[in-house]
């Protein structure tokens, strides 16, 4: 879970970092020559390491494991009445067979309702919840633009980004600030 989740969290923040630095590209007026100030984030790193991130995580974890164990309490039920019907076929009747076929059938049914119905809502709250974080960081890391006058900012989970001078990194900054932002809004 932890390994896709990382996966998809950074397609999506590489997406929206992408975005972001197309906002802060402006270009200079005729005849200027300025060096641009460029800054890198690792915003994989950034939600994995930020106090937000890792209770998302744990969240999403927690659910997953009681979608789980509510699957496997259903397969038990299930199993318990397959078991029921193969010990006592020939001592049963055939309406009373018929009647724990149906009730196997109906709690099959029940098992493959619960199992969608509780994947939809799981993404639905992972997209909420990843959200609330990537627009937390989107505006920590536009924060910092404004504030340091940043021309380029690069997103080192998607951009490609083979080296680049430690001195440039600014996810600790993102990181700290997104935290403390986050814990003054609790």
């Amino acid at each position: 879970m932890n390994r896709s989740l990382s996966c998809q969290l950074l397609r999506i923040f590489s997406s929206f970092f992408l975005i972001l630095i197309t906002f802060w590209l402006w270009p200079a007026p005729a005849g200027a020559q300025s060096a641009l100030k460029v800054a890198i984030i690792d915003s994989q790193k950034a939600f994995d390491r930020s106090a937000e991130g890792r209770k998302v995580v744990a969240q999403l974890q927690e659910k997953e494991d009681e979608i789980k164990a509510g699957i496997k309490q259903r397969e038990e039920e299930i199993n318990g009445l397959k078991l029921k019907l193969d010990s006592q076929k020939l001592t049963l009747k055939e309406e009373a067979l018929s009647q724990l076929q149906v009730e196997i059938d109906k709690k099959e049914a029940d098992k493959r309702k619960y199992e969608q119905d509780s994947s939809a809502d799981f993404d639905q709250l992972k997209a909420r919840l990843i959200k609330k974080i990537r627009d937390g960081l989107l505006v920590t890391v536009d924060e910092l633009v404004k504030e340091k006058g940043y021309d380029l900012v690069f997103d080192l989970s998607s951009s490609g980004l083979i080296y680049f001078q430690p001195a440039l990194d600014i996810t600790e900054e993102v990181i700290k600030r997104y935290d403390e932002a986050a814990g003054q809004k609790r």
